[in-house]
């Protein structure tokens, strides 16, 4: 039987409440926001300054801390026995993440990109 907890915990801490109606699009908006976080830290040295390389590094590393932490709270759920597609979660999480990526003015390069005929399905 499936029961979901009243929240999880991110690999470096923080809690992410899981008791509303819509638990799942909570914990990946709660995962974006904190990468989100993180990622201000980086942009105070001015990514824009940042040679390509290193600017690649950035989005790199951003990319893998979000699936990470995807894959770190949706071990957490499975282990409570809430069974979640890892494909769709990371599909979902995708489109969560460009939207903040398009409503911040932040470069289009950190943005995921979508796989050829996938479909965008969290409004």
């Amino acid at each position: 039987m499936e029961e979901i907890p009243p929240f999880i915990v991110m690999s470096r801490g923080r809690r992410i409440d899981l008791r509303g109606p819509h638990y799942y699009q909570d914990m990946l908006t709660g995962i974006a926001q904190e990468i989100l976080g993180e990622l201000a830290e980086l942009e105070k040295l001015d990514l824009s300054t940042l040679a390509p390389e290193d600017f690649d590094q950035v989005v790199g590393i951003t990319q893998i801390r979000l699936l990470n932490e995807l894959y770190f709270c949706l071990g957490q759920l499975r282990a409570r026995g809430v069974e979640l597609e890892p494909k769709q979660a990371i599909q979902d999480l995708r489109d969560i993440w460009n939207r903040f990526i398009d409503g911040t003015g932040r470069p289009p390069a950190l943005k995921f990109q979508v796989e050829a005929g996938a479909e965008t399905l969290v409004q």
